[in-house]
C-alpha cells in the first residue's frame, strides 16, 4: 500500500510526528474525493476513507506490539506495561491530531456545509442535551464506557476497526474548533489569525475532561487490536496468548479508570 511505502509502521513508533503529517495530508485529500464523489454524503464518506487508508497501517502497528508480548514472555521481561506500550499511544495522538488540524482547517479556510453536516448535528445535538448530562456523573460515565466498549470490540473482531470511532470523534472536536474559530472572526478577527488563537484556545477548554476520554479510547483499541493479533498468531493455550489476554484486559481497565477519571471531572465542571 501507498501509505506503508511512505511511512514504515516499525519506525512509525520512533516518529510520531511522520504520522501527524501524514494524517494532515490523507484528511485533506480524503475530504476532497469524497466532495467530489458524492457531495451530499462527503461528511461520512471522509472519515470512511481515512479509515480505509490507515487500517492496514495501525494493523501492522498491532502486530509490532503483539509481538513485543511475545518477546516479554520469552525473555520473562518485568518491563513496565506503560512502557512497552508508550509509543503507540504517541501514535494513535499524532493521527488523532492530524485528522483534527486538517479537518479544521478545511472547516475555516474551505467552507462546505454538506462535508460537515453530520458533525455539525451531533454537535447541536450535544449542545442540546447539555442540560441533561450537566453535572451528571453517571450519564458521562455510562455514554464515554459505551464507547470505548466500541473501540474495544471493533478492534477485537476487525483487527484496526475502531479507527472509524476515533477519525469520527476526531472529526466532531475539529468542527467544534472550527466553530470557536468562526465565533472569533465574527469579533473581527482575520481567519488566519482566529486558527492559530482559536484552535489551542479551544483544544485547551476541552483538554481536562477530553485527554482522559480520548486516551481511554486508545487505551481500549490497543487492548483489542492486539488481542485480536494475539487470537490469530498465538494457539489459544499456550502462555503467549495468556500473556497477551492479561496485557489485554489490564489495559482495557486502565480505560475504564480514564473514563471514569473523565467523567467526574467533566460532571464537575
Amino acid at each position: 500500500m501507498v501509505l506503508e511505502s511512505i511511512l514504515n509502521p516499525k519506525n512509525a513508533e520512533d516518529k510520531p510526528w511522520h504520522v501527524f503529517i501524514i494524517a494532515f495530508i490523507y484528511t485533506i485529500i480524503a475530504i476532497f474525493f469524497a466532495d467530489q464523489i458524492f457531495p451530499t454524503q462527503s461528511s461520512m464518506l471522509a472519515i470512511t476513507i481515512v479509515t480505509l487508508i490507515f487500517v492496514p497501517f495501525f494493523q501492522k502497528l498491532f502486530v509490532v506490539e503483539e509481538e513485543k508480548e511475545d518477546i516479554a514472555t520469552k525473555r520473562a521481561s518485568k518491563e513496565n506495561l506503560f512502557i512497552r506500550h508508550a509509543k503507540i499511544i504517541y501514535v494513535f495522538s499524532a493521527f488523532f491530531m492530524g485528522i483534527i488540524f486538517a479537518m479544521s482547517f478545511i472547516f475555516i479556510f474551505f467552507p462546505n456545509e454538506s462535508v460537515f453536516e453530520l458533525q455539525s448535528k451531533t454537535i447541536e445535538g450535544l449542545s442540546t442535551g447539555s442540560a441533561t448530562f450537566d453535572g451528571n456523573f453517571m450519564l458521562f460515565f455510562l455514554n464515554n464506557t459505551q464507547v470505548m466498549l466500541l473501540v474495544f470490540i471493533l478492534s477485537a473482531v476487525l483487527g484496526a476497526g475502531a479507527i472509524f470511532i476515533l477519525a469520527w470523534n476526531a472529526s466532531v472536536i475539529a468542527v467544534y474548533l472550527g466553530l470557536i474559530v468562526n465565533s472569533l472572526v465574527k469579533q473581527g478577527f482575520t481567519a488566519a489569525t482566529a486558527y492559530l488563537f482559536g484552535v489551542p484556545v479551544g483544544l485547551l477548554s476541552i483538554a481536562l475532561h477530553g485527554i482522559p476520554e480520548i486516551a481511554a479510547y486508545f487505551f481500549a483499541g490497543l487492548a483489542g487490536g492486539i488481542l485480536s493479533v494475539g487470537v490469530i498468531r498465538e494457539k489459544m493455550n499456550s502462555k503467549e496468548f495468556r500473556n497477551v489476554l492479561k496485557d489485554s484486559i489490564i489495559i482495557l481497565a486502565i480505560a475504564e479508570c480514564l473514563i471514569i477519571t473523565g467523567a467526574f471531572i467533566e460532571a464537575m465542571l
